[in-house]
């Protein structure tokens, strides 16, 4: 379902359809909004079009972090969880080395408990 909201960015009024949710849309309008007027009212020699490419490069950048950011917790998952399969597999083989061990102290006479039988 596509949803047809109204904004309004420092003065200027903008239909946008979307399917994302209106109070979303509205929401990020008002931000861009108060991005755009702060960069205005700083300086006289700032136009909209000066300030809406300013929040343009601001949030590319901004994407562009979280992106990075999301790459690097996925290879540090990948590795971490490479780690608990080889932490799982030296445990699958410790265990079988421990009951191999058990039965040969068995053979040899010994019990469970490690006590030797006389």
């Amino acid at each position: 379902m596509v949803n047809k909201v109204r904004i309004e960015i420092a003065g200027s009024r903008y239909v946008i359809a979307t399917p994302e949710g209106e109070e979303r849309v509205l929401s990020l309008g008002r931000e861009i909004d108060a991005q755009v007027r702060q960069l205005m009212d700083g300086n006289d020699r700032v136009s909209l079009n000066d300030a809406l490419v300013l929040c343009c490069l601001n949030y590319a950048n901004a994407y562009k972090k979280s992106e990075e950011s999301a790459d690097n917790m996925r290879t540090q998952l990948t590795d971490y969880l490479e780690d608990a399969t080889l932490a799982r597999i030296e445990l699958d083989e410790t265990k079988r080395e421990n009951e191999r061990l058990k039965r040969r102290l068995e053979m040899l006479g010994g019990s469970e408990d490690g006590q030797t039988k006389l």
